[in-house]
């Protein structure tokens, strides 16, 4: 198969080299030519790609039997409208992954599954939208907050103030995103929304303060309040793709 992965970042990267693992033709966009060597190295055939100034695909990529869209809208100027114009260029037979967030949904206290109500002016849901309503075939995986090699939630909230410490987490492992990804390509699971989230979900003081003990750093100071705000349920892919999480957060 020929996968397209628009965003070989911290995700897209090992992504792509599971790909190549499992005997796939993989083209992965950078932004800088810099990267080419280090992408060409793991058999990613590399292109550039910024939805800006290089915004325009190549030719023997428009082909790819799937394009995996995994870059943050903290990339982009006008994220609906640059996803838009990204699918466009690809042919009508090129299946869509798209990696999406949790965030869409409205912050209700209650179990959220993928018919969970969300932010209409969001927008990850409208970029979402933008693909619904193409010509393409296409899944939405809405993942939770991200943990995995090099990254860690702590190291953003250290010595910080932080309301609500009775919420919960929603978080996801790097490696069962990659592996839920995986999961869908093998199994033709096209045309639906899973939530990929954890299924534990510890109060959010309890969580990061440990997480600061286990790491050595100063620890946030949080703010109690009744406030639990939303639980992810990332289980209906479980049940119908049979996928397994298998790391911890």
């Amino acid at each position: 198969m020929k996968i397209a992965v628009i965003g070989c970042g911290w995700l897209g990267l090992p992504l792509a080299k599971e790909l190549v693992k499992n005997n796939n033709f993989v083209f992965g966009s950078t932004t800088t030519i810099n990267k080419f060597l280090e992408l060409e190295t793991s058999s990613i055939h590399p292109f550039e790609y910024d939805g800006i100034v290089n915004k325009l695909i190549p030719v023997a990529i428009k082909e790819s039997d799937c394009i995996i869209i995994n870059f943050p809208p903290s990339k982009s100027h006008d994220y609906p409208a640059q996803i838009e114009e990204l699918i466009r260029q690809f042919s009508d037979n090129c299946k869509i992954i798209f990696t999406s967030s949790t965030s869409v949904y409205q912050e209700i206290v209650t179990t959220v599954t993928e018919n969970g109500l969300c932010k209409e002016d969001h927008k990850v849901f409208l970029a979402e939208e933008k693909i619904r309503n193409s010509n393409k075939t296409f899944t939405i995986l809405r993942l939770a907050g991200l943990i995995g090699p090099n990254r860690h939630p702590i190291k953003f909230l250290t010595g910080k103030i932080i309301d609500h410490g009775n919420m919960v987490v929603n978080l996801v492992h790097q490696h069962d995103v990659i592996a839920a990804i995986l999961k869908v390509l093998e199994q033709n699971a096209w045309n639906k929304t899973y939530n990929i989230c954890w299924n534990e979900h510890p109060k959010k003081a309890k969580y990061y303060l440990n997480a600061a003990e286990k790491v050595g750093i100063k620890p946030p100071v949080f703010k109690n309040s009744n406030l639990q705000g939303k639980t992810i349920n990332g289980n209906l892919i479980v049940h119908e793709l049979d996928f397994q999480y298998k790391h911890s957060i």
